[in-house]
């Protein structure tokens, strides 16, 4: 054994040991202190280390087609026979899902000082989704003796859904050799024994199964009891305000009636859907604008939606950004909407607070109108009075009036109005000079049927 010159008095024996291999000149009193330090045994527990390689996870089966839809017929009958095969086809069935790959499990190591986990399965993927069955096509026939209608067979199927795909099959996660092993470790000249443990790795899932594709509808039949060809329609039409002022719109619409028993109308065999459309009649209508609002039309440009209704009425749908004060009026075969007054909405509660002044009975609140619609707008007041003392914590206020505003208290002056706040029926001495108030003002405005509300709050001393 190397003994070294210059070692402290009582410098541990076994760091004697460890230090063989070095010179003297090599040492610094950075490595005293990490020498010391030094635990022979190993280094204390770490978290779990995996050994072995976790298997891959299986891919997803791919998703089924959907089957092709029937091709719709339009066919004049004459009474001759006439098949037709509408079906639709099957959709494609779902691939298999791939099962999981085989784990690496290796050698589990020897006394290891961590705990050990074993690597996992690999999941098995999902099967796909079958296909759609294609839908059968429409037939549409036009006849005038509706027992020739007989003479038609048609085959009008859904097709088949596809079969959904088999999931993948999991894979084994590896198993431990030995769960529980002891080894003994060492810390500042302590040895003791610990206790490991290896977890054995999780078995992979197995895929999802794929849902089967659903079947597609049947054909529907359609029936026109006239040789010539429907009429264009034009039932839903969009214009501008300003291009509807000086615009006559002409509305036309197909009418139908929905009714069943399909099948007994053709011939027997037949396979189409039992709810069926018959053709009754066309309808046309003329719309007209009568602008009377006081601002020009051609400031207004957003769409006007126009519907004709089977029931003749045509439906009138302004953009919800105005209110409108109007009247529709019904003459023959044109309807005329008249437009008395509009407002853009965002322009309805644009009001705030103006002057407060006043003491007792000659307390007043004024309120502003900035967007300046107080001469086509009804407006009404309503009003919370609290009041409250210094009480050098944080302030509450007591409520001592709530109700509507009269309108004999209420004075306009085109876009201003003034509340005579002090002749409601409050105590004079709650509107003396001096009192904290907070006065919370509901305005109320409506055009026509519209309404909305806005609210004001101020807070003050009188």
């Amino acid at each position: 054994m190397t003994v070294f010159s210059g070692f402290p008095l009582g410098f541990p024996y076994f760091v004697r040991l460890s230090l063989s291999a070095l010179t003297v000149s090599t040492l610094t009193l950075t490595s005293w202190v990490s020498i010391a330090a030094i635990d022979i045994c190993g280094s204390t527990a770490l978290a779990s280390r995996q050994f072995g390689q976790d298997g891959r996870d299986g891919r997803d089966g791919r998703t089924g087609r959907d089957g092709r839809d029937g091709t719709s017929q339009t066919i004049w009958v004459t009474g001759d026979p006439v098949h037709l095969d509408l079906s639709g086809t099957d959709g494609e069935d779902g691939g298999y899902g791939e099962d999981g790959e085989w784990v690496r499990c290796r050698r589990q190591p020897r006394d290891e000082r961590q705990d050990l986990q074993a690597a996992d399965g690999g999941d098995g993927g999902d099967g796909g989704n079958g296909g759609r069955g294609g839908h059968g096509g429409n037939l549409t026939v036009h006849y005038t003796n509706p027992s020739e209608l007989r003479q038609v067979l048609v085959t009008a199927d859904g097709g088949r859904g596809g079969r959904g795909g088999r999931g993948g099959d999991g894979t084994d996660g590896c198993d431990c050799a030995d769960e529980r092993w002891t080894v003994e470790v060492c810390k500042d000249g302590t040895c003791q024994l610990k206790e490991y443990e290896c977890d054995d790795g999780d078995d992979g899932a197995d895929g999802r199964n794929g849902r089967d594709g659903d079947v597609g509808s049947l054909g529907q039949l359609v029936l026109i009891n006239q040789v010539d060809p429907l009429p264009q329609e034009s039932p839903r039409q969009s214009h501008s305000v300003a291009s509807l002022a000086n615009l006559t719109v002409n509305l036309s619409r197909n009418l139908w009636d929905t009714r069943s028993g399909a099948k007994t109308l053709l011939a027997p065999g037949s396979t189409i859907a039992n709810t069926y459309q018959v053709y009754t009649g066309h309808i046309e209508r003329q719309f007209a604008l009568d602008w009377q609002a006081p601002q020009p039309s051609q400031s207004f440009t957003e769409a006007v939606d126009l519907e004709l209704q089977p029931d003749g009425q045509v439906s009138i749908d302004f953009p919800e950004s105005y209110w409108l004060l109007g009247e529709t009026l019904e003459q023959e075969t044109l309807t005329t909407y008249r437009v008395d007054g509009i407002v853009p909405v965002e322009e309805v509660t644009q009001l705030a607070v103006g002057r407060v002044d006043g003491r007792s009975r000659t307390f007043e609140f004024n309120v502003v109108d900035l967007a300046q619609r107080s001469d086509v707008l009804e407006t009404r007041f309503e009003v919370r009075y609290s009041t409250s003392g210094d009480d050098g914590r944080r302030r509450r206020y007591d409520l001592e009036f709530e109700g509507p505003v009269p309108e004999n208290l209420v004075q306009q002056d085109h876009n201003r109005f003034t509340l005579a706040l002090g002749r409601l029926p409050i105590r004079s001495q709650l509107l003396s000079g001096g009192t904290r108030a907070q006065v919370e003002l509901t305005i109320i405005r409506s055009f026509g049927s519209n309404v909305a509300e806005q609210t004001l709050t101020w807070e003050g001393e009188i």
